[in-house]
């Protein structure tokens, strides 16, 4: 096995490939969203969130249970080959029964409807979930590899969608190409991880994986009993167009989320492996270091994010998704106790192989989200806006339960509310005064978003390099550090 690659490294391929992830949304969608339109677009939304119901068991918990196993044993060519040909093999029994489940559901439940033809294209994707082997290459950290091959594919992706998306009745085609380029994107992934692991057949060992997956399907699933079931119930009981608004929102904020928990899931097959020499000292460290890092992004992120809401979805969907803004504003809170959730699941109890606890945590408060839906429901308030709320109160009580095991049984020293770590959070709620006094200036869409942005941005790196950040100094030497070997 290779030398250690550097975090740093793993980290600049991972941001890179988050940033490109971001550029390319914000190009194409606002395209997708004006020429489908929001009703074909709820429709597909719809469609995406079923789907997902279906995709959930089709992944069966291999990402992050292969993530950390194979993170552990990287260094044992012989382990390594063997966990990675019985978790493969495990993935393609699970798919092919969730496929055929799949198919007979769609044609009982949707047979000759409008949505039939977008959900039997989602089938695309379970089959393409057969080749997803990601997980492999992160654990092995080939971020480069991930990276390259991920801007390719979107690419062609990209040039697909002006060519053959034109007008509203190209629904269906825009619902292959996204499919298509899901296939494409993972079969090239896996043409590369055989060839560097190859599959040992004659050792597979299936039965002893079983029970920590299904632990790890419900752990990293938590999505079927918060967004997943938001968007479904706000289908069956609104209408397709609040589920527009709804996924609009969240398309927006997970692609700003995404590319800042980079942060945190570069560094899961490290602490994973850090665990596994018993160095506890060492995972502290990095823990609080991550921690640190991750809050110094995120909290500016979803304030920022809070206060040009008005511009961002004018700009991206257009005047006729005006009722997208509140929701928007809503997910700024769900992103910032997503970021405390994801450090506790993914960086806490995961890696310290506490799943049993973990699963009890999710599926708990994930049925006080589904309990405040059906609530909403009766009281005759449930929409985009009260459904995003309460699935944030319900990740709150999520992570007041992960933080007390974490502190109190797991003896974690995780110094989170620190004026360290929150102080980013207090400088910027300055973002809301100074935005509201430009918008004193001019109301205009464009100048305003861009106007805000740019000074909210520079407010809060002089006010970081005032205060002699940590973070900021630190980014600062590595940049440097880098422009000088070069």
């Amino acid at each position: 096995m290779e030398k250690n690659k550097s975090i740093t490294r793993n980290v600049i391929f991972k941001v890179l490939l988050s940033t490109f992830n971001i550029i390319v949304p914000l190009i194409i969608g606002p395209y997708a969203y004006r020429v489908i339109g929001d009703d074909h677009m709820g429709m597909i939304n719809h469609a995406d969130a079923i789907y997902n119901y279906f995709y959930i068991f089709a992944t069966f918990g291999i990402y992050q249970y292969g993530l950390r196993e194979m993170s552990r044993i990287r260094n044992d060519k012989n382990k390594l080959k063997t966990v990675f040909t019985s978790l493969f093999v495990i993935g393609v029994i699970a798919n092919i029964i969730v496929l055929s489940i799949f198919i007979i559901f769609t044609n009982m439940e949707y047979g000759g409807t409008i949505k039939y033809p977008v959900l039997m294209l989602y089938s695309i994707n379970i089959f393409a979930n057969v080749f997803y082997i990601e997980w492999a290459n992160e654990a092995l950290e080939n971020y480069d590899f991930i990276a390259i091959k991920t801007i390719i594919v979107r690419i062609i992706y990209l040039i697909c969608l002006f060519a053959f998306v034109r007008t509203e009745k190209d629904y269906i085609i825009y619902t292959l190409i996204i499919n298509a380029y899901t296939l494409l994107n993972y079969f090239v992934s896996f043409i590369y991880i055989k060839r560097k692991i190859g599959f040992d057949f004659k050792g597979i060992k299936l039965n002893i994986h079983i029970k920590y997956l299904l632990m790890s399907l419900v752990m990293g699933n938590a999505n079927m009993l918060y967004i997943q079931l938001d968007r479904v119930m706000l289908g069956n009981y609104v209408n397709d167009r609040s589920v527009a608004y709804y996924t609009l929102s969240s398309y927006i904020t997970s692609m700003v989320n995404t590319l800042i928990l980079s942060v945190v899931y570069v560094t899961i097959p490290r602490l994973a492996n850090i665990i596994a020499k018993d160095d506890q000292e060492g995972y502290h460290n990095l823990l609080n270091k991550v921690c640190e890092n991750l809050f110094a992004f995120i909290f500016p992120a979803a304030v920022g994010i809070f206060v040009v809401a008005r511009e961002i979805v004018l700009i991206y969907g257009g005047a006729k998704y005006v009722d997208t803004i509140p929701v928007l504003q809503g997910f700024c809170l769900f992103m910032i106790t997503s970021a405390f959730e994801s450090v506790f699941t993914n960086q806490i109890l995961y890696v310290k192989r506490r799943e049993r606890r973990l699963v009890l945590f999710i599926l708990a408060a994930g049925i006080m989200n589904l309990i405040f839906n059906i609530t909403l429901i009766k009281l005759g308030i449930f929409s985009a806006v009260t459904a995003i709320y309460t699935t944030a109160l319900a990740n709150f009580l999520l992570i007041s339960m992960e933080l007390m095991y974490s502190i109190f049984v797991l003896k974690v020293k995780l110094n989170l509310f620190r004026f360290e770590k929150l102080k980013y959070l207090l400088y910027s709620l300055m973002f809301v005064p100074i935005t509201l006094g430009i918008r004193m200036i001019t109301n205009r869409v464009v100048p305003v978003f861009f106007i805000a942005v740019a000074i909210n941005v520079l407010y809060y790196l002089v006010l970081l390099y005032i205060t002699k950040d940590k973070v900021l100094k630190a980014f600062i030497n590595k940049f440097f550090k880098k422009a000088h070997s070069i």
